[in-house]
């Protein structure tokens, strides 16, 4: 082949999003876009994408499924991890009280540790900020009524 011809080739090729290096062989497409498969990874951990599904920021930035979850998903306010689907699944359940997050096995009572997701102190009965068993709640209440008239 004659220089002119590679040259011409290698012009007329369409060009890697990343490395702007020809594409000689199989041109992957993703957001309207051209890469080597070996190119088209994601942004945090640099698994390559080929063939995996990925998901896009609003910057326009490549991520395998679990890095955009761990980056852009709500912390639980309890233990502060990423409230996200376990391995296999594409759903989770959040739970949202007082503006904060919290994972099914973290919304608990803040006194009794009561699990107020399911059981006998179902439901959260807020006071003060805090996050109460309705037992609880009503237990302070008291405590504050009984503050309040010996203050008197």
């Amino acid at each position: 082949m004659s220089a002119v011809l590679f040259f011409f080739l290698q012009n007329t090729l369409e060009q890697c999003s990343v490395c702007a290096k020809p594409i000689m062989e199989r041109i992957l497409r993703a957001t309207g876009k051209a890469y080597h498969p070996h190119c088209f990874t994601c942004v945090m951990c640099h698994r390559s994408l080929d063939g995996i599904p990925f998901t896009v920021d609003a910057g326009g930035n490549i991520h395998c499924i679990e890095d955009f979850h761990k980056k852009f998903a709500p912390r639980c306010s309890v233990c502060k991890e990423p409230i996200m689907p376990a391995p296999g699944q594409e759903e989770t359940i959040r739970i949202v009280a007082l503006d904060r997050d919290f994972h099914v096995q973290c919304y608990r009572c803040e006194d009794c540790g009561g699990l107020l997701s399911e059981g006998d102190n179902q439901g959260c009965y807020p006071l003060d900020g805090h996050i109460l068993c309705k037992t609880c709640n009503s237990a302070r209440i008291q405590a504050l009524t009984a503050k309040a008239s010996t203050d008197l």
